[in-house]
């Protein structure tokens, strides 16, 4: 009888935080992540979003898959529920993930208007055309 009071209440809360999940994060993780090229090694293996005090909380995984480090740029887009963006483009934010290693990446909403969000990614390493350095390349930016 206790197991089957336990597994009920463990299924109830995975349940439940799978629910909280689905509604604040919206969609999955594909449908979150705009990729500027195609990248080759640093994939996002986790995607969690809360809506705690009125802000959009989120947690990324990114892992890296190849032995080497690999220079990531990321930036977020705040939306609201039309799909609108509620904050200021913000600017391209440099990190390392290490090789065979995976980086977490925390951010919290700017505004409680925030109801969704993106991330756009980009790789030093990405499948096609190196990094060109455009106007608003996350590359060219960092040098400015």
């Amino acid at each position: 009888m206790k197991q089957r009071a336990l597994t009920f209440l463990l299924s109830a809360t995975l349940l439940g935080g799978a629910a909280s999940l689905q509604a604040a994060e919206g969609g999955s993780i594909a449908s979150k992540v705009e990729e500027l090229g195609k990248m080759t090694y640093l994939k996002v293996s986790d995607m969690r979003a809360v809506k705690r005090d009125g802000l959009l909380r989120i947690q990324v995984t990114i892992s890296n898959s190849s032995s080497d480090n690999q220079q990531l740029f990321y930036r977020f887009r705040w939306l609201d529920d039309d799909g609108f963006t509620v904050w200021e483009e913000e600017p391209w934010k440099p990190e390392v993930v290490y090789g065979l290693q995976k980086k977490m990446i925390n951010a919290v909403s700017p505004s409680f208007k925030a109801t969704d969000f993106r991330l756009e990614l980009q790789a030093a390493k990405n499948d096609g055309a190196p990094l060109s350095g455009g106007s608003d390349h996350p590359a060219k930016n960092l040098n400015q």
